[in-house]
């Protein structure tokens, strides 16, 4: 055996151990299984390539007749799909009904199956609709949204099944529609008009496959001038949900209004507007003995079980809660902002209303998969007849030359749809119904599968939000920055800046104009959101540079503020630095004590005995008596500036230092002689002075000692809105305006908290307002607007700048109070009798007082 080595028997027990790795067996896949893994992506992706439609419709109905009755693993596999396909993507519905009935005609047993499948879950939803335990997932879109797409899908299939048992459907729910809007004549039902709405909206759907039956167009008629009799329109427009608080650039429209005149329309004349809206796939259907029916009829709620549920403001669905209150058209690409044409299907049309409704569905239902939502809104059109829009990206210009050429040429682009229904759930009030980075990610998704098509649509829509800055709603000014500012970010921070120059020279030096705060704002949550400065600073024109500042007070305030601890000693500017302790200057006389309070938090809290931080203290206080304005005062900042010192490397660090020293601050101030407001009140201002070049960190520390109980949510609403010589940085700072909603939003999810401080925002800002119609010299019965000053024909332009100044800081204040009290309604309707006093008490401007007494009253509706 020399020379040749044994191979060893690992197989054999003799000792040895195979270490060689093994490769696991492969599982054979049951046929079954691998059939569903080829097929339902298939019918996932139906229709999204038209020219291998007729195709797939083949192929996918010839499998289906087949094996349908096979394996219940297949059976299962495909009910799910076909409901996943019908409920989260129902510009499919059509391809889905049609691939169904072709398997109906060869297979009744599976079409009768299928058709069962979604009766019950029509039923389920119904049922769900008054269960109070149902379970809300991120993505779900509500009960009744989900019987509207449910039911639209049975009326496609309206060849294969018995007429009048599918328009029993239809006339039971629009009973239901009519007794929940008769139960109080006087006051809107949502749920009501939601029912109503949906369900006329999927009638015109009875007729894609059967546009040539005379005998259902007679019903159909016959139904909706029923409907039409029966149910009462109650017009309620509620100016708290509005988006512009005046000068709309176009005339809202309710759906509730416009859903019976839009579907009339398209059935007139011969379904005309069908036809030239929904696809031609006569060719491919089978025939159908159109003899399927029902297991049993639908139970729908009574009007009784619904009445708890039909405000729709329990939180059971995003699309649901759309109709909480009034739903209105949203608009951003006007046809006068381009031409004499429109690029979106007009709302007042069957097609831009049910347009809208389908891209709200996608976006809402498929919520968990932004990338498949990116890819579906903006290829809609392949779902429809070919014709209604131009060719995908196809620029402005290029259209306004096509148009001059040929009057009648579409001008619909699928992306302008997209993007302003998108937008629509941005700018939605009261409430946006998912986290806004959703809708902010979704399209900057959008825009990066195809930018060169989507970027001059954002642009578009930019300007359009900027034009409008002085109408548009407060709130929604901090939802058109932060997108403004995510899209800029995720794209090199680009932006035509020259456009904006004329405001900026003409009203920079004003506190309050909308466009200057938005420029300033814009530029400042722009620095914060790059590390590297000079990627927002080489974007900027000159006349924009100086707005890079990131100071929330000038250096002057900030100089005064330091300056105002000492009496017969003066500081100087140099010594202020960013991130830095101001009283560790060498050269002011406590320094090294400072430093020594310094060293103190530096300790581990174990090591630390509070006396020794007192002695420093007493030190300081005899050895600087003569210099020091007030010992109490500088004592609290320093011990508060030096903790923001030490942990100004990330906010967690703040925490951690103000965590650790939470119970000697609370020991040290309890021994300080001031009142309880004005101690806060000097821990606030030291935190957001010491944060001065990034007052977002200031807000968010400040945030920490509220929840470390150091200070009151009252005591940073009361800083923010201080007046200072005129100016009120409460009112146009992005970040202050940012705290004041986080801080009412943190009391409003504790539902056991008091109104109080809800009700002193209130009457802050109305005391605000009303103080500006003094300083404008307004008589009670004036009107504001008839006594504000035209930029455009300034003739005294300091003046009337001054004069302006004071009108912009009235609206923005007005506008905050309209979206406290919307965002906040539950709060504040429960203090309507406060409410009401204050304005008797404050107010003595009576267009104020109306707009005011209008506001609360419309609480009740939210």
């Amino acid at each position: 055996m020399s020379g040749v080595k044994r191979r060893r028997n690992f197989d054999d027990d003799d000792g040895y151990r195979d270490f060689r790795p093994r490769m696991p067996k492969r599982q054979r896949v049951p046929p079954v299984v691998q059939l569903c893994k080829e097929m339902m992506p298939d019918i996932r992706t139906l229709g999204e390539t038209v020219k291998a439609f007729e195709e797939d419709i083949k192929f996918l109905s010839e499998a289906i007749v087949n094996e349908f009755g096979n394996e219940e693993y297949f059976r299962d596999a495909l009910l799910k799909t076909f409901y996943a396909v019908v409920v989260e993507q129902p510009h499919k519905q059509p391809a889905i009904a049609l691939l169904v009935m072709v398997v109906n005609a060869s297979n009744p047993v599976a079409g009768k199956s299928i058709l069962n499948h979604f009766f019950s879950k029509l039923q389920q939803w119904c049922d769900n609709s008054i269960d109070d335990g149902f379970q809300v997932t991120s993505n779900e879109t509500g009960p009744w949204n989900k019987v509207k797409l449910l039911l639209r899908f049975l009326s496609l299939l309206s060849p294969m099944i018995l007429e009048d048992e599918l328009l029993s459907l239809y006339k039971k729910l629009f009973e239901l529609s009519v007794g929940l809007n008769n139960s109080e004549p006087d006051k809107r039902n949502p749920l009501s008009e939601a029912i109503y709405s949906n369900t006329l909206l999927n009638v015109p759907y009875l007729f894609f496959f059967r546009r040539e039956n005379e005998s259902l167009r007679q019903k159909v008629s016959k139904l909706i001038s029923e409907v039409e009799v029966q149910y009462t329109m109650k017009k309620t427009d509620l100016s708290l949900v509005q988006e512009y608080n005046k000068n709309f650039p176009y005339e809202p429209i309710q759906w509730i209004q416009a859903v019976l005149p839009n579907v009339k329309r398209v059935l007139a004349n011969d379904l005309q507007q069908l036809a030239e809206l929904f696809p031609d796939y006569s060719h491919l259907l089978k025939e159908q003995a159109g003899d399927q029916g029902f297991n049993d009829p639908l139970t729908l709620p009574s009007v009784d079980q619904l009445k708890p549920f039909s405000g729709l403001d329990r939180g059971l669905g995003s699309v649901d809660g759309m109709w909480r209150v009034p739903r209105y058209s949203f608009r951003v690409y006007l046809a006068n902002e381009i031409g004499e044409f429109e690029t979106v299907v007009p709302f007042t049309t069957y097609a831009g209303m049910l347009f809208k409704d389908i891209v709200i569905d996608i976006v809402e239902s498929l919520e968990f998969n932004r990338k498949e939502v990116a890819k579906q809104v903006i290829t809609l059109d392949l779902f429809f007849k070919p014709g209604i829009f131009t060719e995908p990206g196809q620029s402005i210009a290029q259209l306004v030359a096509l148009h001059e050429e040929n009057p009648i040429i579409t001008t619909y682009k699928i992306e302008d749809l997209a993007i302003e229904k998108i937008l629509s759930m941005i700018f939605k009030l009261p409430n946006v119904s998912h986290p806004s980075a959703y809708f902010y990610t979704l399209l900057v998704e959008i825009c990066q599968n195809s930018p060169k098509a989507i970027a001059p649509v954002f642009g578009r829509a930019f300007r359009f939000f900027y034009h409008n800055l002085d109408a548009l709603d407060f709130e929604l000014k901090l939802r058109y920055l932060d997108w403004f500012s995510i899209q800029m970010s995720n794209f090199n921070f680009s932006w035509k800046w020259n456009e904006w120059e004329g405001d900026a020279l003409k009203f920079g030096e004003t506190f309050f104009n909308p466009k200057v705060t938005f420029m300033k704002n814009l530029i400042k949550k722009e620095l914060r959101l790059t590390s590297n400065k000079s990627d927002v600073e080489d974007s900027l024109t000159d006349v924009f540079r100086p707005f890079t500042d990131s100071s929330f007070v000038p250096s002057q305030d900030l100089y005064e503020y330091y300056q105002s601890f000492f009496k017969g000693y003066e500081i100087s500017e140099d010594q202020i630095k960013d991130n830095s302790l101001f009283f560790t200057e060498s050269s002011l006389p406590f320094s090294d004590l400072v430093q020594q309070i310094v060293n103190y938090f530096h300790k581990q809290p174990l090591d630390r005995n509070i006396s020794e931080l007192v002695s420093i203290l007493e030190k300081m206080k005899v050895d600087n008596e003569t210099i020091v304005v007030d010992f109490n005062r500088l004592a609290v900042t320093t011990l508060v500036q030096v903790l923001v010192f030490s942990g100004n490397r990330s906010i967690s660090h703040a925490n951690k230092y103000i965590g650790d020293a939470r119970t000697e601050l609370l020991e040290i101030l309890g021994k300080i002689e001031a009142s309880q407001e004005q101690k806060e009140r000097w821990i606030v201002e030291a935190i957001i002075r010491y944060w001065n070049c990034n007052s977002q960190n200031g807000y968010l520390i400040a945030d920490t000692c509220k929840n470390f109980d150091l200070i009151s949510s009252k005591s940073i609403l009361d800083f923010s809105f201080l007046d200072d010589k005129g100016r009120n940085w409460g009112l146009v700072d992005a970040t202050s305006i940012e705290s004041t909603f986080r801080v009412l939003s943190e009391l409003s999810s504790r539902r056991d908290t008091s109104v109080e401080t809800f009700i002193f925002v209130f009457e802050r800002l109305v005391e605000i307002a009303s103080n500006v119609v003094e300083e404008l010299g307004l008589s009670v019965d004036s009107e504001l607007s008839a006594s504000m000053a035209d930029p455009d024909e300034m003739q005294d332009e300091s003046a009337d700048l001054q004069k302006l100044d004071c009108s912009w800081k009235y609206e923005g204040c007005m506008g905050f109070v309209k979206s406290v009290l919307r965002k906040y309604a539950d709060e504040y309707a429960s203090a309507l009798e406060k409410l009401d006093s204050i304005i008797n008490e404050r107010v003595t401007h009576q267009q104020t007082k109306r707009t005011l007494q209008g506001w609360c009253r419309e609480l009740s509706e939210l």
